[in-house]
């Protein structure tokens, strides 16, 4: 009998790595008590191992006799003809295979996804940890209080660096009032400090957030917060995120974002309906105008021009937005099965915009006095773990114009660069009129659809970085990579201009797909760093060399 030659049987399988069972795998393998195994050891037949037993990679073979528990952590485990386990079995990262011959006597585990563990000096096992963001490498926090108060003083960065704010540091306190389990309050007084060169009379060198927040939770989690600001906003936030945009531009002075100025209050609630399941509702009253391009310092590429950040439509806008959440994900970091689901509506209204002049074949002049248009987005990812080595993960982005009048600038899109179509240039597909000269490369289409696919191949190759100075702990909390995966992906899409006319799609309709641009490549992604080989299957573009920081998507 051979149980599970591919993939271990629905009753035996658990998604995810739960806590308790990552302590688990970490008293087994660090009782001194266990008897530990070598990657890759076979137990001959004949052989008796008495007490429990751990292996940690490789596979392990049992043709012999283990009369004990056995754990296997981030290794397969194959009972060989012969072969007998006479306690209970419990493997993580891998899959469990019992050859005809072979027998078990006990109860079985096995979780296809990795333990995040790494082995110490000592020998014993502990536990990885991830890579901290950008920002929490800068981040200084204090907290006062125990029990229904606290209080937090708070300096950090916001995470990115731009050719707007540069560096922006961020600091001031946040008060926590839980009078019990089920509520629980916050005020948070934060400054922003925009350590750019201003070069021009848009932009504050200090912005603010002050919010509060209230949560009731229970078997359905509610909320409600408000909130006032004076913030820098970015477009197309969709794409890349925020620390990969800042080390771009840190590193070689080129930001792939743009920006304006948002200065207003608003108000939101949320409710969960189901542990998977949330809504949201927002209302916003803002001021948005545009900033200008500084000059901040970038590592590389210093004495260059950075590109010029556009202008948008600005004006006072009233926002009204619902947003609703499906996540299925067995983890919110590097998913490996499951759905996560995004899809929101926003409404705008504003009864003094200042619209910017673009071409008839972009857009027809705005309305004057009562501006009103509405937009939505919907990000649907499906992650599908294959085997214990094996993902198959699928995804599709599609947003834009919904209906009234056309959007502003700061809504608008395009596609092309490093994270949804990266075999082509930046903003390959804008939408703006062919022989246009515009050194912003702004953004202009109405809509954009991009369908996304790609492959993954655990290597269990050890790529972690280890150093044995403790002092230097923070170093490879920021370092520290994790096996390398294979990854080989494809990329589809387009971006388009909707409504009559010519060279616009009918608002009913998507572009034709023989006007759809696509893209294939391969890449290694450790965790902490991946790089990836691009290439446009549609049209004569390069090869494209990247490196990111986060997966995919």
């Amino acid at each position: 009998m051979v149980i599970d030659p591919d993939a271990p049987g629905q009753a035996q399988v658990v998604s995810g790595l739960p806590v308790e069972v990552l302590n688990e795998l970490l008293a087994a393998w660090n009782d001194s008590a266990t008897v530990r195994l070598p990657a890759g050891f076979t137990l001959p037949a004949g052989a008796v191992l008495q007490g429990d037993v751990a292996a940690f990679r490789g596979t392990l073979r049992i043709a012999g006799t283990v009369e004990g528990s056995l754990t296997v952590i981030n290794g397969d485990l194959t009972i060989l003809p012969g072969g007998r386990v006479l306690g209970d079995v419990l493997v993580a990262g891998g899959r469990m295979t019992i050859a005809e011959g072979g027998s078990h006597e006990g109860t079985a585990r096995v979780f296809w996804d990795a333990a995040p563990v790494n082995r110490l000096s000592d020998g014993a096992l502990g536990v990885r940890e991830r890579r901290r963001a950008l920002g929490d490498l800068a981040t200084a926090e204090r907290t006062f209080g125990d029990g229904k108060i606290r209080t937090t003083l708070r300096l950090t960065t916001t995470q990115t660096y731009n050719r707007i704010e540069g560096l922006g540091i961020v600091f001031g306190p946040a008060f926590t009032w839980q009078p019990n389990e089920r509520v629980s309050g916050t005020l948070d007084l934060r400054g922003i400090l925009r350590t750019a060169p201003d070069n021009g009379p848009f932009r504050r060198d200090l912005g603010w957030l002050i919010r509060t927040d209230w949560r009731l939770a229970g078997t359905r989690g509610y909320g409600v917060g408000a909130r006032t600001y004076s913030v820098i906003a970015g477009i197309e936030e969709h794409t890349l995120p925020r620390d990969e945009i800042g080390w771009n531009a840190f590193l070689f002075q080129r930001d792939n974002r743009d920006y304006f100025s948002s200065e207003g209050v608003g108000g939101s609630a949320y409710a969960y309906l189901t542990r998977r399941l949330r809504f949201d509702a927002l209302v916003r009253y803002e001021k948005q105008g545009s900033v200008r391009a500084n000059d901040p310092w970038s590592l590389f590429r210093n004495s260059g021009r950075w590109r010029p950040n556009p202008l948008i439509d600005d004006g006072h806008y009233t926002l009204l937005g619902l947003q609703a959440d499906y996540d299925s994900r067995n983890t919110r970091l590097n998913a490996s099965s499951g759905w996560w689901v995004r899809g929101s509506v926003e409404y705008s209204h504003s009864s003094d915009v200042a619209p910017v002049a673009l071409p008839r074949t972009v857009r027809t002049p705005l309305p004057s006095g009562s501006y009103n248009t509405s937009r939505f987005t919907l990000d649907a990812r499906r992650y599908n773990r294959l085997s214990p080595d094996v993902q198959l993960n699928l995804r599709l982005w599609a947003g834009g114009w919904l209906a009234g009048d056309p959007l502003p600038i700061q809504r608008r899109l395009s596609l092309g660069g490093v994270d949804l179509l990266p075999g082509y240039d930046f903003r390959a597909l804008n939408c703006a009129p062919l022989g246009t000269q515009d050194p912003a490369q702004t953004a202009l289409c109405d809509r954009a659809l991009v369908t996304q696919a790609e492959f993954r191949h655990r290597l269990r190759l050890r790529a972690g970085l280890t150093l044995r100075d403790p002092d230097q702990k923070e170093l490879t909390r920021f370092a520290g990579v994790e096996d390398p995966e294979l990854v080989i992906f494809g990329n589809a899409g387009s971006a388009w201009l909707a409504g009559d006319g010519p060279g616009r799609v009918p608002s009913d309709r998507i572009q034709s797909l023989t006007q759809w641009k696509a893209d294939v490549g391969v890449g290694l992604d450790a965790g902490g760093v991946a790089v990836y080989l691009a290439k446009a299957v549609t049209g004569g573009e390069p090869v494209k060399l990247y490196l990111r920081l986060e997966r995919r998507f």
